[in-house]
């Protein structure tokens, strides 16, 4: 992805159905928070149990910048 305001999206465990199975995928953020970016994929956010950004812990109305690699934790199932 060329322009200049993409992130690396990194999907764990069952998100990665969401995104045809890719680990790792460069979208472009263009200002939208982490959650917006999830609607716009087709990713439930209440999946998401955690973000994370280059190493530290985030809510989902962090707006991603450019080069920011973006991993998403799903919920935890089990019982």
């Amino acid at each position: 992805m060329s322009d200049d305001s993409s992130i690396t999206l990194v999907t764990v465990g069952l998100l990665k159905k969401y995104v045809g199975d890719q680990e790792r995928l460069g979208v472009s953020a263009q200002g939208r928070t982490v959650a917006e970016i999830l609607a716009k994929l087709g990713i439930p956010s209440a999946l998401v149990a955690i973000v994370m950004v280059e190493g530290r812990q985030v809510m989902k109305d962090y707006v991603p910048r450019a080069g920011d690699v973006v991993k998403l934790i799903p919920l935890m199932g089990g019982g």
